[in-house]
């Protein structure tokens, strides 16, 4: 299982463009990256300056990185998760909240149908934050999912 402290390709493009721009300190990057049920290691910033970790991700350009900060902290304010790195835990979230409201709505005629169906929706999301968090390909066809290795 790939733990929760791991950086995304994503953040370390960010992570390079931030050493890029000398702006910032070692820790002035990782509070960036540090919310709470993430703690992340002063170590992993150093690794990436000094090319021991990641040498094959490109750093990000000036445009993702003002984006990056001018967006900043990006947290769904629902759930406290983080809308790109989490948001297809979030969206099985809102699947399920839609499935639940549909059912229990007294005008709908097919609520039993409507929360199956957005159930399984909201399932599919979670199966692929998990896979996608076990560092695990995966692909759907003909009714199953398969792993692949």
């Amino acid at each position: 299982m790939t733990p929760k402290n791991t950086l995304q390709k994503w953040e370390v493009a960010i992570v390079k463009a931030m050493i890029a721009s000398k702006r910032f300190t070692n820790q002035e990057m990782l509070s960036y990256f540090s919310r709470p049920g993430r703690s992340l290691n002063q170590a992993r910033i150093v690794d990436i300056k000094q090319e021991r970790i990641h040498k094959a991700v490109k750093a990000a350009s000036d445009t993702e990185l003002e984006g990056f900060l001018s967006s900043w902290p990006n947290l769904d304010p629902k759930t406290g998760l983080h809308i790109k790195s989490d948001e297809l835990i979030i969206k099985s979230r809102e699947a399920m909240l839609l499935a639940v409201q549909a059912y229990n709505s007294p005008t709908c005629y097919f609520r039993s149908e409507v929360f199956i169906v957005t159930a399984i929706i909201a399932r599919t999301y979670l199966m692929h934050a998990f896979y996608k968090s076990q560092g695990l390909k995966h692909r759907t066809g003909n009714s199953t999912l398969r792993v692949l290795g």
